[in-house]
């Protein structure tokens, strides 16, 4: 009967305690979390909407649970369960950053997982102004400062493919020339087709000059070994 007794009364319900402290932080973990994942999800990032929501609110539920379970416990910080959280949520950021040549990819996907794991501990501590202003920034910050960074920051990139002949003895003239076009070179990729006996270099480049293909067709036409030249 004592044990009965002392069950029910760890388990009791308050519901303006549960409302207050439990369902209107996870529902907004929910709700802000899936902003953010939503501008991932539309840019086909490798993390989106469902990835994005659920760190948001597994940051919420640990960081109830650490000032709601263990704040009344003596000698036990309950901080260290969000710097825990922290911890771990650069495991799953590192899960979606990948080198893709000589790019590297996710480090902007990963920086809005942590993003959403600081708003789902906002939330957890009901620091709900704070919360909501670092879901709108973060969301501006993923769409607008993207489109700002497109069109006046990058540089556009092209990707030139050219086929020669096998024996053509001017391929490092024709690839200096692409360096001299205002053009940084990132990657060269060299293939050989023995059907045709041709040789096709594809390089992926920068360049801040609005009439880069036409210059290229205009350098390289006069090259007489070459056989097609493609730009994308």
């Amino acid at each position: 009967m004592e044990l009965a007794q002392k069950l029910l009364s760890e388990i009791q319900f308050d519901l303006s305690i549960f409302i207050s402290d439990i369902l209107i932080p996870c529902f907004l973990a929910l709700v802000f979390g899936g902003i953010i994942g939503l501008q991932r999800e539309k840019a086909e990032r490798p993390a989106g909407l469902r990835t994005h929501t659920l760190v948001c609110l597994g940051s919420t539920v640990f960081t109830i649970i650490s000032y709601l379970g263990f704040s009344s416990l003596e000698g036990v910080d309950p901080s260290r369960v969000a710097a825990g959280v922290i911890t771990g949520i650069g495991f799953i950021g590192a899960g979606v950053i990948f080198r893709q040549g000589p790019l590297i990819k996710g480090v902007t996907t990963a920086a809005s997982i942590w993003i959403v794991a600081s708003i789902g501990i906002s939330l957890g501590t009901k620091l709900y102004y704070l919360a909501a202003l670092a879901t709108i920034l973060g969301f501006l910050t993923l769409s607008i400062l993207k489109y700002i960074e497109d069109r006046v920051i990058k540089l556009p990139n092209y990707v030139v493919r050219i086929t020669v002949l096998e024996k053509c003895k001017e391929i490092n003239t024709i690839l200096s020339l692409l360096g001299e076009m205002s053009a940084i070179i990132k990657s060269k990729k060299y293939e050989l087709d023995d059907e045709n006996n041709y040789r096709i270099f594809t390089i992926n480049l920068f360049s801040k000059d609005s009439e880069f293909s036409n210059l290229v067709i205009k350098k390289l036409s006069k090259f007489k070994e070459i056989k097609k030249i493609t730009i994308n």
